[in-house]
């Protein structure tokens, strides 16, 4: 895996950033989400300093990464649900089965 120097802007400012080459792609369009979140936090709150509006991305990023974390366990927990009453309905109809075949024999 080959590693790549690309440059970045971030609010105007440019950084070299390390990163797989086949990932350049995606780099430059997570600085453009990275981008626009910065901006669209200094136009609500008028935030001048580049580190405080970086915490702040950070933390609405952290946010919903823990909100969208939430709705995927949520997922899981309902496909398990669904998967395990199959299941059972499965075991039942073979169960029932069973002793329907076993009856009509005698």
């Amino acid at each position: 895996m080959s590693t790549t120097a690309v440059d970045i802007a971030i609010l105007g400012r440019h950084f070299k950033v390390g990163s797989p080459t086949e990932e350049v792609d995606e780099l430059h369009q997570t600085a453009a989400v990275l981008n626009t979140k910065l901006e669209e936090i200094r136009s609500k709150t008028n935030i001048k300093n580049l580190e405080h509006l970086a915490v702040m991305a950070a933390l609405n990023f952290c946010h919903e990464l823990r909100q969208e974390r939430h709705k995927t366990t949520e997922y899981t927990n309902t496909v398990d649900d669904r998967i395990q009453l199959l299941q059972d309905t499965i075991e039942r109809a073979l169960v029932n089965n069973k002793v329907d075949s076993e009856t009509s024999i005698v």
